[in-house]
């Protein structure tokens, strides 16, 4: 095979390469034409690692679903547990953040999109039931938020270890993006579980 003919198949295969990537998502985006590609510069963030190894995703990093409501008066702002319940609540935002808290490390996945890794902080949904007392016939809890986005979990997942009303996530307020005031955190259920923007529980 002459040199000519050599170099003319490398090219062919290079772009068949490329253009196989490119379709499969590998290769990032060129900029537009007269476009300059720029980078800002950011403070260098050392990596977390939970306990087994992976890495928590950063909360900058966190993926973004939903629309959050257009605003919301934290001053305003009840959550309210009712239902088949012996005494109904009505809990300010500060009066959330008053009840003892559990943070963990929990994976959130939404199938075929994303994985988040991250460190939640938040109150037990089983703490609020129990403070409004869940009636014998009870067997399910509707969460809802602000737009009337409804999930319900049946009162036994409900009341697990890892179903928590999330204020904070890797140290920090919980960014309105992601949930703010609260957002309920399901370990072991996909992300369309954990209601964002959560301000009504009912026990059903």
């Amino acid at each position: 095979m002459n040199k000519r003919r050599r170099a003319g198949l490398i090219l062919v295969s290079i772009a068949t390469l490329t253009a196989v990537l490119a379709v499969a998502g590998c290769l990032a985006s060129a900029p537009p034409t007269g476009a300059v590609a720029t980078q800002t510069p950011a403070e260098e963030v050392p990596d977390r690692f939970d306990n087994a190894g992976r890495l928590i995703t950063p909360t900058a990093d966190l993926n973004r679903t939903g629309l959050p409501p257009e605003e919301i008066d934290i001053a305003e702002y009840r959550l309210t547990v009712d239902g088949l319940v012996e005494r109904p609540l009505a809990l300010s935002y500060d009066q959330v953040l008053a009840y003892p808290t559990v943070t963990k490390v929990v994976l959130l996945i939404c199938p075929g999109f994303f994985e988040d890794n991250a460190e939640w902080t938040g109150v037990p949904v089983a703490t609020l039931l129990a403070e409004a007392g869940v009636k014998p016939e009870a067997v399910e809890v509707k969460f809802r938020d602000f737009g009337n986005y409804t999930k319900t979990l049946s009162l036994e997942v409900a009341q697990q270890e890892g179903v928590f009303l999330a204020h904070s996530v890797n140290g920090e307020v919980l960014p309105l993006d992601h949930g703010y005031p609260l957002r309920l955190v399901a370990e072991g259920r996909y992300g369309s579980d954990w209601v964002k923007w959560v301000k009504h529980i009912e026990v059903r």
